[in-house]
């Protein structure tokens, strides 16, 4: 592991000794960390993903992985260390995923951002890139957010069809 990183979890845990099997670490306290170090490239996905995260946690506690510390090394390669969470499948526990849609529905939605709707920074799912940004209405930001999906898909000149049809609804 990076000796930056192992210096980010001293400033943590500054008297622990840390067993390292990346991306898990278990400190002498018994507190296990998620470690997670990217490519340059990937560098704007960190970011968002550790802005989500923080985002989440803040109007949920504990609904997602508390992030300790994220940053570019000067090498360019982002990083991040969060709590661990030990995450399941939920079809094989539908009280937890009942749970959990419950959370997301009446926790994560219920605080109105006096910026609008929408996310400041881009997100990602897998490699797919959502541009994001800020919206005085829900109607501009879904408008945004589907045509956005809609030209990459487009672009990559697939789901032809779908695209038709996410149009026919985005403009409705």
């Amino acid at each position: 592991m990076d000796d930056l990183l192992l210096d980010k979890l001293h400033e943590i845990e500054p008297n622990a000794t840390f067993d390292v099997h990346l991306p898990r670490v278990q400190s002498s306290s018994g507190t296990i960390y998620f470690v997670k170090t990217g490519s340059p490239s990937e560098a704007e996905q960190y970011t968002g993903e550790a802005n989500s995260l923080n985002a989440m946690n803040e109007v949920a506690p504990g609904i997602a992985p508390r992030i300790f510390v994220c940053g570019i090394t000067e090498a360019g390669v982002p990083y991040f260390i969060s709590e661990y969470k030990d995450m399941t499948s939920l079809y094989s526990n539908v009280k937890a995923a009942k749970e959990l849609a419950k959370r997301m529905a009446t926790e994560m939605h219920t605080q109105a951002n006096p910026d609008g709707f929408g996310f400041p920074v881009p997100t990602y799912c897998g490699p797919t890139r959502l541009q994001n940004g800020m919206f005085k209405t829900w109607h501009q930001c879904y408008s945004s957010q589907i045509g956005d999906l809609l030209r990459q898909l487009h672009r990559k000149g697939r789901y032809v069809h779908l695209c038709r049809k996410g149009e026919i609804i985005k403009n409705e």
